[in-house]
């Protein structure tokens, strides 16, 4: 063979070569291109596959829970969610078909413990879950409540101002009575105290008015002479009368003496006698000198005794009166401060008029009220002060007068009996300014009182009946046939380790346990009554204000749960009126009180037809109280008593709100305002909205809902979840790529796994309801 033949023999053989060179890298390219496909294709089937198999898991609602429009897997249903996972997933990956026949892909799930699984979370037990699913569910349903039944009946027909205007002046009323009574009481306390000082006037007056004037007469006898000129002139009479008297004896001796000497003494016998007569008369006139000065020395003796009387008794009665003027000054005050209570109290509540919508009739009322108040004048009250302050001076100036060791002349006398007399004038003059302004305060208050419990026994005997009527279930045995429900809602406090099902809730919430809300309106009281309607009914006008998400929380208690007169009231044709939910609530076991549960959370049904029958007679007492108000008996006006106004129209909305209750729990439809909207009307429900909204606790109230449901479908919320998370790792064999992935490393290329002949694809899904 020639070299030449050789030389194509090498080259041909080259090309071979240098074509197997260029072929086999397409070669590997077209293999790893067509693993990649693959690949890619197996990643898009086992996450579709996934997913589906987390649709299907969600597809298992509960439907007992969904009729209450809320949708969530009972995890501790008949039906094993992962079973139904894995089932799905398995039925949507690509496999080997039937016979010879070609498959791109044949994937494989992995069924190791931790390969496949399902897992659900936030179930409805969750208070913010519940309330997400609950807007859900109203989210088109409670605007229209809201604006159809609260909104156009309550506001915008100006009711809701009407209210809150009366429950202003109603506060106010009750409020500014309170100043009033006040100030009658503290003028009445200071007309006792006066009185206490006019009465101690006119005890010491006439005595002292009798001791001048005996202290004038004894003066009057004693004259100029001094004791001491008295005294003397006594002893030297006295001197005189035994002198006399020695000389008188003297001659009867002589004369007895000479009628023994017989008839020659008789001349002598007669001068004697003679002198002796003489002398009998001068004894007669020293004993009568003697007399007198002695009656002169007594008169000394009762003028020194009637001025120690006297300057011993004006201080104590001084004291006595200035301890009753401070009492009287201090009463005084006291009654100055209330009347200008009562005055800046009228400044204010005719300041702050009512605003909003048909406030102009209840403004006038409130004008009319206001102007029959009666104020005292401060001048007026001033004056009665300084008088009876003047009065006991002018008694403190009688005491200095009788202290100041002046003899007491006739002039003293009447400068003295002028102070004591016009301290006793002042004090009838000051009674006679005082009496008739204290008399017709009095009297005025004892008419206004006999007015006012005329008007509390009307309205308190309305009240008995209402409370006869409370809590009238259908107990025909006399044993509550719900009382085991409510044991299971509430617990039985027999047993307190045994928790109900709404403590349970509201454990798991971590919610704090307030107390029950009850109506604050108490019903022993006229005015408590009357004035707690009107305070209740006053957050309605702030209520109404915006669309917020506690009313769709509240709308949806109203609508998925039963209540007093379900089933009563008839629609527009006559026909009785249904609910048309899909949780059926006439069908629930508590039957028909569900709502009122709800709110009040009585553990008994007479409890909580109580409560709601109690609030709902507050509501309507509130309508036609403002009613009564808005056309007020001018009888009422006249007086001055703006609280005796209110109990007026408390006592007339009494007996109305009475007749509306027997309607409305009849299932009737009562006009909500006779004056201002009679042709809107509301019903029970209507009612029950209105409660819930002011009784807003929402972590109380989405717990016993939650309890309600859990006792109603018997699923336990807990397990009823509303997301679910699935993951499943599939894996499938490279037709071309094994050596690569070797090359390459276990986690190169896909995150394909560890195994280098087959790739792992983990993938997950997340559906939430």
């Amino acid at each position: 063979m020639s070299r030449r033949s050789r030389w194509l023999l090498r080259q041909d053989g080259a090309v071979s070569v240098y074509l197997m060179l260029i072929l086999l890298p397409l070669l590997l390219l077209l293999g790893l291109l067509v693993d990649v496909l693959r690949w890619r294709t197996a990643d898009q089937q086992a996450e579709l596959a996934v997913k589906a198999g987390v649709r299907s898991v969600m597809a298992g609602y509960s439907i007992p829970l969904q009729t209450y429009g809320l949708f969530a897997l009972d995890t501790k249903g008949e039906s094993d969610p992962s079973e139904i996972f894995i089932e799905t997933v398995e039925g949507n990956l690509a496999t080997s078909s039937e016979g010879e026949r070609f498959a791109w892909i044949e994937q494989k799930l992995e069924k190791e413990a931790s390969a496949a699984k399902v897992t659900a979370m936030y179930p409805l037990s969750n208070h913010e879950i519940l309330k997400r699913h609950i807007l859900e569910e109203m989210k088109y349903r409670a605007p229209l409540s809201y604006s159809l039944e609260l909104l156009d009946k309550w506001k915008r027909n100006g009711l809701a101002s009407n209210l809150g205007q009366a429950s202003r002046f109603g506060e106010n009323a009750a409020r500014l009575e309170k100043l009033l009574e006040e100030r009658d009481s503290r003028l009445d306390e200071a007309w006792e105290e006066f009185v206490k000082i006019r009465q101690r006037a006119a005890d010491i007056t006439p005595f002292y008015r009798t001791q001048l004037r005996d202290l004038d007469e004894l003066s009057s006898k004693i004259g100029i002479h001094t004791l001491e000129n008295v005294r003397e002139s006594l002893q030297k009479a006295q001197e005189q009368i035994k002198s006399l008297d020695r000389d008188m004896r003297s001659i009867d001796a002589s004369i007895a003496a000479l009628a023994k000497a017989g008839p020659a003494a008789v001349p002598t016998i007669i001068q004697l006698s003679q002198t002796r007569s003489q002398l009998s008369r001068e004894y007669s006139k020293a004993q009568q000198l003697a007399s007198d000065y002695e009656e002169l020395l007594k008169n000394f003796a009762r003028y020194a005794e009637l001025l120690t009387i006297i300057r011993t008794k004006t201080p104590v009665d001084l004291s006595r009166l200035q301890t009753l003027l401070a009492a009287f000054q201090e009463a005084h005050r006291l009654a100055v401060d209330a009347n200008v209570a009562v005055e800046e109290e009228l400044v204010k509540v005719r300041g702050g008029g009512p605003t909003g919508e048909g406030s102009h009739a209840m403004a006038e009322l409130e004008n009319q009220t206001y102007a029959q108040v009666k104020v005292l004048g401060r001048q007026e009250l001033e004056t009665w002060r300084a008088d009876v302050v003047g009065a006991v001076a002018q008694f403190s100036g009688f005491n200095a007068q009788m202290n100041d060791g002046i003899w007491f002349t006739k002039e003293k006398y009447t400068n003295t009996l002028k102070a004591l007399e016009g301290f006793q004038s002042s004090i009838e003059a000051t009674a006679s300014r005082m009496e008739p302004t204290v008399t017709s305060q009095q009297s005025s208050q004892r008419s206004i009182q006999a007015a006012k419990r005329e008007q509390r026994t009307k309205t308190e005997a309305i009240l008995n009946e209402v409370k006869k009527g409370l809590g009238a279930c259908s107990v025909t045995s006399g044993v509550d046939p719900f009382e085991w429900i409510y044991q299971e809602l509430e617990g039985n406090h027999q047993t307190p380790q045994a928790k109900g099902l709404f403590k349970s809730y509201m454990e798991r919430n971590e919610a704090p346990t307030g107390a029950d809300a009850i109506p604050s309106v108490p019903l022993d009281k006229a005015d408590k009554a009357g004035l707690g309607a009107l305070k209740l009914v006053s957050g309605l006008e702030s209520l109404l204000t915006d669309l917020r998400d506690e009313f769709y929380v509240d709308e949806y208690a109203v609508t998925k749960f039963s209540y007093r007169t379900l089933g009563l009231g008839k629609n527009a044709s006559g026909a009785p009126r249904t609910s048309k939910e899909l949780s059926r609530p006439e069908k629930h076991p508590l039957t028909n009180q569900e709502i009122e549960y709800l709110i009040y959370g009585a553990s008994s049904c007479a409890g909580n037809y109580s409560l709601a029958y109690a609030e709902m007679f507050a509501f309507r007492l509130a309508i036609n109280t403002t009613e009564a108000l808005l056309e007020p008996r001018n009888e009422a006006l006249a007086v001055g008593s703006p609280l005796l106004v209110v109990l007026a129209a408390v006592a007339e909305g009494a007996v109305r709100a009475q007749q509306d209750m027997a309607q409305l729990i009849q299932g009737e439809e009562v006009a909500l305002s006779r004056k201002l909207t009679s042709e809107i009307t509301l019903n029970y429900r209507d009612y029950l909205r209105v409660f819930l909204l002011l009784h807003s606790r929402e972590s109380v109230l989405l717990s016993r809902m939650q309890a309600l449901i859990h006792h109603n479908t018997g699923i336990d919320l807990a397990a009823a979840s509303t997301y679910a998370s699935g993951q499943a790792t599939v894996s499938f064999k490279f037709w071309f790529m094994g050596s690569i992935i070797r090359s390459l490393g276990a986690d190169g290329f896909g995150g394909c796994g560890q195994e280098a002949s087959r790739c792992l694809l983990t993938k997950s899904a997340d559906f939430r309801y």
